[in-house]
Parts: structure tokens; C-alpha cells; sequence
């Protein structure tokens, strides 16, 4: 399939006119293209892809009937249905990427996104409430995702259904003056008619900016109801083909990333793992920075401002003891911890990035990760659990994960624990030595300490490809718990009140 793209000045120059279609020859198309459908539906359910198929247009272009029709002609236990204007109430309280990530179909499975990604601009743009520049950037961030799926195995179907402002004047006056269907043609309906420039020109644009190799829009004349389901139904069960046989879908470009294979910066030798803190000083310290912490919280809560602070580091680096510093300066209603290790069945079922956009926090509370999002570029990359080319791009999806979050308001803190071999060896021996804490100690820690270089130098290009001034990374000298126990307070206490614009109040 040779990908054209739309004309740039109108891109509904492509659609193709309805035509007229006899009831009879109506009917016998359905049936065949409902075998069609279902036949590989069962075929996707066997492979790792999935679909999703975004299904806007105009008022009155029939976007519900064509997907309740899909519904009806396909197997809909396989088959999930997502709109996003009655979302639930704690939605708002997350980057507003979060509520695609929860409706993403597993794989094998299909997901029909009701307008989908693309409603919202659309109407900001018909309405004004936008910034100069803002619908080019929500066009690349849209792009990025979808992109950024597809290399993962999940395809994209878009589907805009048009109509004329005439066609669609006369759309909404038969369903206005049709008793048994008067109330879809609601006044917002009417009202949005008369928009309908405004409307189509919003939505050209985005469609145009939006229209890709590897997720390209198709454009249906929805004049003609009988024309439009079977025009859509064939391009769904093409989708699916496409799915199911990735060697015959369209070519798509490559995600832009950053090679890896550039001059090395060597971070952690740089580190000054001979800073050390006395028990005395140590436990004031503690007390001062773990009462300032205490503080910032809560007016960070107040103020709805969400933190995430991700902990990584070498074994036997502090990084548990360090959590537990920084939990007992947090109301215990606040703060939830996540344990991070090998992803569930269930995980696997969708793109990595899945299970930690998943426990993000509300607004003005916090999420602990103990290991994150970055095991895809170490510990992944080390034991080639991922591809080099999915751990080399994951650097450019992780920076767009994290600038989702902070466009939310949500305060990043990223810790790497560095310690040197000989202390790793040290605190080895220690924990044989002593009866609760053995169990710290498994086979996976002596193998990791046998690939310590490898390691170091893949944590040194994750920290040059991710530490960005809006998620900057701290390596926290760890040598010396006391030290590294402080170091981190500190950074957190000065992460928050940047964000809080450099003050805070008692609570």
C-alpha cells in the first residue's frame, strides 16, 4: 500500500463522493464484510499486535451509529469502546496523557477510541482557547504517541467522517423532525452547525499535521449512510489485515532518537564518593531537612502540585533505607510506594511505558518508584530483554513521559545511587553476615556485580541522553549513607520549592 499524502491547503479534496447504494446490494456487501471482519478479528487475537481506530467528524456524520454497527458486526468481546468526554473525576488530576494510556488495547485485541486524540483541539481551536504555536506542538505530541505505539505493535486506523454544511443541515433536520430519533440532534448540534467553517478548518489543520505513514487519516463522505458504514467497515477489516501481516503495512519512519554511539561522558567517575556526613551532624540534618520536607509537601498538596520521585542505583547502593528517610517526612496519606521488577504477564500485554503511567499520582499527592521506567535502558539493554533499537529509542520516549508529567505540574526527582565496587563488595559481606538482612542478598546481585562495567557505561549514556533541565538527573554520592541520605532530602527540598515559586508556608 503506496502511502499518499493529503493536500496541504484542503485536506477533504481527497474524499471520495458517496454514492447512492440500493438496499439489496447494501445488505449483501454487510454480509460478506461482516465475515470479513470477524474472520480477522479471530486471526489478530493470535498475533502480539492490536489496533486502535480513532472515529471522528462532524455533528450529525453518524460517529455513534457506525460505531455501534461495529459492535454489532464484530465479536465485541474482543472488542473495547473508549469516549473520553465522561471521564471519571480523578482524571483531571493526571497528565492528561494518562487517560489514552488506560484505554490502549492489549495485544491481539482492537480499541475504538470515540474521536479520540483529536476532539479537544479541535474544539480549543473553534473556540480560541489556545496559545500561539500550541496546535503545532499537540500535533507533534499526537504524532510521537501514535508513532511511538506502532513500533511497539499497535496500529492505528483514523477515520474522519465528513459532511457538507448543507449535508449536514440536512442531516440534523431529519433527525430533528424523526420522532424516534429527535433526541440526537441535540442543540449543541445546531450550534456547532453553524460553526461548521470554523469547525472544518480546525480539524483540516490538525488532520493535516497529524497525517503520517505510520498512522494516516481516511477521509469518508458520511452524506449517504449506507455508503459511509460500508466504506468504514472495509476499512476497518484493511487496518486489521494490516495488523495482523506488519511486513504488508505501510513503511513507516523512523521515530527521531539520538544515537548513542557518541563521544562518552564519564558522570560517575566524576562523583566524590569520599564525602561523608557524622552521626552527629548526621542526625540534626535529619531532623531540620525532614521537617522542611514535611512542609513542602503539604503545601505542594495545597497548591495541587503532584510529585514522582524515581530511585535507582546500584545494589546494596542505600536506595531502600533512603525511601525510608524521606516516607517519614510524608503524611502517610500522600505517598504510595511502587516496587518496580520483571513485568507481569499482564505488563507485557501493552507497551513498556504502560505499568508506570498506571500508579502516577494525583494531584498534590506522591509516587515512590524503587527502580523505574529506565530498567528498559539498563538492565533490559544489559540482558538484551530489549532490542537495541527499542532500548536506543526508548531514550526519546522516556524524555516525552516525563515532559508530560512536568506540563502537569508534577515535580520529577531522579536519584542514581552510585557507590564504588569495593563498598558494593563491603555491604555484600555485611548483609551475609547478619540474619535479617541475608535475604537482600540473591544470585541476580553477584551476576549484576559480574557485569559492572557494562552497567556503568550504560547508566552513563542514560544520564546524557535523559537529563533534561525540565527532569534533570542527581547522582548522589553513596559511599556514605548519612551523606547520600541528606544529599537527597536536600535535592527534593529544592525541586519543590522551585515549583512552589521559591516559598513556603507552615501547614
Amino acid at each position: 500500500m503506496k502511502y499518499e499524502p493529503l493536500a496541504q491547503k484542503d485536506v477533504f479534496q481527497s474524499m471520495v463522493a458517496a454514492r447512492p447504494m440500493h438496499r439489496k446490494e447494501y445488505g449483501k456487501l454487510a454480509t460478506h464484510l461482516r465475515a470479513d471482519l470477524l474472520e480477522a478479528q479471530r486471526a489478530l487475537k493470535a498475533t502480539k499486535q492490536s489496533l486502535i481506530v480513532t472515529i471522528g467528524g462532524l455533528d450529525g456524520a453518524g460517529k455513534g451509529e457506525v460505531i455501534q454497527l461495529l459492535t454489532e458486526w464484530m465479536d465485541p468481546r474482543d472488542l473495547d469502546t473508549y469516549s473520553f468526554w465522561d471521564m471519571p473525576t480523578d482524571t483531571e488530576d493526571r497528565p492528561y496523557h494518562w487517560r489514552y494510556w488506560q484505554s490502549l488495547p492489549k495485544r491481539g485485541r482492537i480499541a475504538i477510541w470515540f474521536g479520540g486524540m483529536y476532539t479537544d483541539p479541535i474544539e480549543r481551536e473553534v473556540n480560541g482557547a489556545r496559545e500561539s504555536g500550541w496546535l503545532a506542538e499537540v500535533s507533534r505530541e499526537i504524532c510521537f504517541f501514535e508513532e511511538m505505539l506502532r513500533k511497539d505493535g499497535t496500529f492505528q486506523a483514523k477515520i474522519w467522517m465528513h459532511l457538507t454544511k448543507t449535508a449536514q443541515h440536512r442531516r440534523l433536520k431529519g433527525l430533528y423532525e424523526n420522532p424516534q430519533q429527535h433526541w440526537r440532534a441535540m442543540d449543541n448540534d445546531w450550534k456547532n452547525h453553524n460553526l461548521h467553517d470554523q469547525f472544518t478548518a480546525a480539524a483540516g489543520e490538525l488532520i493535516h499535521h497529524t497525517d503520517t505513514h505510520c498512522a494516516p487519516w481516511n477521509i469518508v463522505d458520511a452524506s449517504d449512510r449506507k455508503w459511509r458504514n460500508v466504506t468504514v467497515g472495509r476499512l476497518m477489516h484493511t487496518a486489521i489485515k494490516a495488523a495482523i501481516e506488519p511486513c504488508l503495512a505501510i513503511e513507516t519512519k523512523k521515530i527521531t532518537r539520538t544515537e548513542v554511539h557518541q563521544k562518552k561522558i564519564h558522570y560517575l567517575a566524576d562523583v566524590k564518593l569520599d564525602q561523608r556526613m557524622e552521626k552527629n551532624s548526621y542526625e540534626q540534618a535529619l531532623i531540620t531537612w525532614q521537617g522542611k520536607l514535611h512542609r513542602l509537601f503539604w503545601e505542594a498538596y495545597d497548591r495541587n502540585i503532584s510529585t514522582v520521585l524515581a530511585f535507582e542505583g546500584w545494589d546494596a547502593a542505600g536506595k531502600g533505607s533512603a525511601i525510608k528517610r524521606v516516607t517519614a517526612a510524608i503524611d502517610a496519606r500522600l505517598y504510595r510506594i511502587v516496587c518496580v521488577g520483571i513485568p507481569t504477564t499482564e505488563a507485557n500485554n501493552y507497551h513498556y511505558l504502560w505499568r508506570f503511567w498506571q500508579p502516577l499520582p494525583r494531584a498534590g499527592r506522591i509516587t515512590i518508584f524503587d527502580r523505574s521506567w529506565y530498567g528498559r535502558v539498563l538492565v533490559e539493554r544489559i540482558e538484551q530483554l530489549a532490542s537495541k533499537e527499542e532500548w536506543t529509542r526508548a531514550y526519546a520516549e522516556i524524555k516525552e513521559f516525563e515532559k508530560h508529567l512536568v506540563d502537569h505540574d508534577t515535580v520529577i526527582c531522579k536519584f542514581w545511587l552510585h557507590i564504588s565496587r569495593e563498598k558494593q563488595m563491603e555491604r555484600f559481606k555485611n548483609r551475609l553476615k547478619t540474619p535479617y538482612k541475608r535475604h537482600k542478598i540473591t544470585e541476580e546481585d553477584w551476576r549484576n556485580r559480574e557485569k559492572w562495567t557494562q552497567y556503568e557505561s550504560a547508566v552513563n549514556d542514560m544520564i546524557h541522553h535523559t537529563n533534561t533541565p525540565y527532569a534533570p538527573w542527581t547522582i548522589v554520592a553513596g559511599n556514605n549513607k548519612k551523606f547520600a541520605r541528606i544529599q537527597i532530602l536536600q535535592s527534593i527540598c529544592s525541586k519543590l520549592e522551585t515549583a512552589l515559586g521559591g516559598e513556603s508556608g507552615d501547614h
